[in-house]
């Protein structure tokens, strides 16, 4: 801006412009005038060298003025403090949650931000941020109103959500490097927590770069709390959830303090009834983990609450988890066999249909799963969409419509199970169903073994269980998956990440690959993929005795009853969520464009959201992407009437007491004025000290107002006529 004072040279340029065009003309009159023009010649240059002085003096303070000269100095503290630009961060993730006995953190939190504000001189203007894993700008752009300012963040909300400080260190960045200030500040308001500041390097980094121009101060909030047990983890480790039946749910207990805990009391409750079952922790190491079994059921068909609860801390956030399960009352499975065989025994699906149904033909009829049989020409006419899981033992081929027709039982949220054998057509499942439809998971590899000999034989591996479907056999008193003995195989190969085909080259529908379980020797037995909304599963030997002795094992049952499992909560996965996730969850067609009431943790009725079901890739889909809140949510449709409830989870990061150590405080003061909450704290005084300089424009521009007005004045005057 300073070099508009270039400018004072245009009216010395139109002053001598001015002069070179008078010409001299000699005419008789004139001698009478010669004598009154040189009596006034003096004056005249005089007053046009004042008008001169004047014009250019005005140029020079608007040039000044638009620059927005300042005094950086303590002594300009006699005029008053100067007006601030500045961004107010306040960190609302779950640790915020934490208590000395009286105060929450998030509650300091707020009156340490307050007071940031307060410390702004009149005039000044702020933005306000909320951080968690991601930046919400409550005040998106700093604004002049400090009381909107100050009841933005008296009424801010704290989140269940993750931390995550550099973006909205990013953020306030961005909104106020380009801004014309002469202070400009970020208040960041937090807790200290080492997991918000993970990327703490870049952070640095950021605010060196413009600590020239940008003040950062950086409140926290800790009362260096060292003892937390937190529930880090539930779910439902049976493998299917019929009603009125004892359900086994696995509960991991943490703790994140310092000091060894004992006697933790664990309790389960379903909705709101007093707790099913309980169990106590002796004795829990600091920085440990302990997963435990509780069992509790569903008393009728449709969707639950189930919650863990630990005694209440001094983080009360993580001092309970909910799960959303959905009570079943029947799962029908369609079971194709390939090899009917001449007696039932010899069936290819006899030893499914015994492990799915594992109880006297007298109470078959009243057992919750229920099976029915058709071979393999059958299959084309079946109709899929009544049928929970469709599996597939030894079936050969089958035709491009039907084909179609699994695709499209798939697409709608079905599930599909293969077993191979003596007839399966390698190359069909190979070519078509895993290259050209994406259905399997992986490709048939070369068979290994001889099925008319017991003398070679592979065993599944015996530890390291990775996958939720088989995470149970980690335990040895869940019996031992290694028993059984495989004399013939077809070893599945799945595709590296990195060789999988890009999502623009594969099906929409296709999910990548999951390997389930392994052969001893590295081999994969089993895999899944999801597509769709449904869920393949491949198995690399058969379903009865004919290539290995597993259907006689013990774990058999168990295993397909797991695997089946897996098929049918893949239309339940997303109503468990991690806070901040969406729920996407696809609805029948009759609630199409219907609304819902959408109820969160902690909340009143009178505070329900509306969703609408939507048409998402042809299926009707609800929506909702407010979760930031841990705890169940409630879904309810007046017509037709239905109720959904799903769960969100929070981060189990977020109960770390671990904060930032002194090192680390020390290089952030490098690049930022670092300061500690304690009672008493005020903020203003310490801001204030810091905050000096006054800015001139304001008195430059009367000076330059006053000028015009003398220039206007003076230039009426002197050319009144002489």
């Amino acid at each position: 801006m300073l070099f508009g004072l270039a400018a004072v040279s245009v009216p010395i340029i139109i002053h001598l412009l001015n002069r070179r065009r008078f010409q001299k003309v000699v005419w008789a009159a004139m001698r009478f005038l010669r004598i009154s023009v040189e009596q006034n010649q003096r004056r005249m240059k005089i007053e046009d060298m004042i008008l001169l002085a004047l014009r250019c003096l005005l140029l020079i303070l608007l040039a000044l003025a638009l620059a927005r000269p300042a005094l950086l100095s303590s002594a300009s503290d006699a005029f008053g403090q100067s007006r601030v630009t500045a961004v107010v961060i306040l960190d609302n993730s779950a640790s915020m949650a934490v208590t000395d006995g009286a105060q929450a953190r998030f509650e300091k939190a707020r009156r340490a931000a307050e007071q940031a504000i307060e410390s702004m001189p009149a005039g000044s203007a702020t933005a306000v941020l909320f951080a968690s894993d991601i930046v919400r700008g409550a005040i998106a752009e700093p604004t002049f109103d400090l009381n909107l300012a100050r009841r933005t963040v008296r009424e801010a909300p704290r989140s269940d959500r993750a931390t995550d400080l550099f973006p909205a260190i990013n953020k306030a960045i961005d909104i106020l490097q380009d801004r014309l200030a002469l202070r400009k500040e970020i208040y960041l308001v937090t807790d200290g927590q080492a997991a918000g500041w993970a990327q703490l390097v870049d952070a640095q980094q950021a605010l060196e770069r413009v600590k020239s121009e940008i003040k950062t101060h950086i409140v926290l909030v800790s009362e260096h709390e060292e003892r937390n047990i937190a529930l880090s983890g539930l779910r439902l480790a049976s493998g299917l959830s019929p009603a009125a039946q004892p359900l086994r749910f696995e509960v991991q207990v943490s703790n994140f303090g310092r000091e060894e805990v004992r006697n933790v009391r664990v309790g389960l409750a379903v909705d709101a009834d007093p707790p099913s079952d309980e169990f106590t922790i002796d004795s829990l190491p600091p920085g440990s983990a302990r997963s435990i079994s509780l069992f509790a059921k569903l008393r009728s068909e449709g969707f639950h609450y189930v919650t863990a609860r630990v005694p209440d801390d001094r983080q009360p956030a993580d001092d309970r988890r909910t799960i959303a399960v959905r009570a079943i009352k029947e799962v029908r499975v369609l079971l194709v066999d390939g090899e009917p065989g001449a007696e039932p025994r010899e069936s290819e699906v006899y030893f499914l249909r015994n492990a799915l149904v594992p109880v006297p033909a007298e109470q078959a009829e009243s057992y919750f799963i229920k099976t029915s049989t058709v071979t393999t020409p059958e299959l084309a006419s079946a109709r899929l969409d009544d049928f929970d899981a469709v599996i597939l033992a030894n079936v050969p081929d089958f035709s491009a419509a039907v084909v179609s027709r699994l695709q499209q039982y798939l697409r709608r949220g079905g599930g599909l199970m293969i077993f191979p054998g003596g007839r399966t057509q390698i190359a069909f499942h190979n070519e078509q169903l895993f290259q050209r439809h994406q259905l399997l998971p992986g490709a048939f590899a070369r068979a290994r073994g001889e099925a008319d000999q017991d003398e070679k034989f592979s065993v599944l591996q015996e530890k390291d269980y990775q996958h939720p479907l088989v995470a149970l056999w980690n335990d040895p008193a869940a019996g031992n998956l290694a028993s059984a003995r495989f004399y013939r195989a077809l070893p599945l190969e799945i595709p590296a990440p990195e060789k999988t085909a890009t999502r623009s080259a594969r099906s929409q529908d296709a999910g990548e690959p999951e390997i389930i379980l392994k052969y001893a020797d590295g081999a994969v037995a089993v895999a899944q993929r999801n597509w769709g909304l449904g869920r393949v599963l491949l198995f690399s030997s058969t379903a009865d005795t004919a290539w290995n002795d597993l259907p006689v094992r013990l774990s058999f049952v168990p295993l397909v009853h797991r695997a089946l499992g897996s098929i049918v909560q893949r239309q339940d996965e997303g109503l468990n969520v991690r806070v901040g996730a969406p729920l996407f969850r696809r609805m029948s067609t009759e609630l199409l464009e219907k609304e819902a009431a959408i109820l969160r943790p902690g909340h009143t009725e009178a505070l329900r959201e509306t969703r609408r079901v939507d048409l998402v890739n042809g299926l009707p889909v609800l929506t909702y992407d407010k979760t930031d809140f841990a705890g169940g949510y409630d879904v309810n449709f007046a017509d037709p009437p239905h109720t959904l409830k799903f769960a969100a989870q929070s981060d189990p990061a977020e109960s770390s007491m671990d904060e930032l150590t002194t090192g680390q405080i020390a290089n952030l003061k490098t690049v930022a004025n670092v300061l500690t909450w304690t009672p008493g704290f005020t903020l203003k005084g310490v801001v204030e000290r810091g905050r000096t300089g006054v800015e001139f424009w304001l008195p430059i521009i009367l000076g330059a107002l006053m000028v015009a007005a003398g220039e206007t004045f003076l230039s009426q005057r002197f050319s009144r006529s002489k």
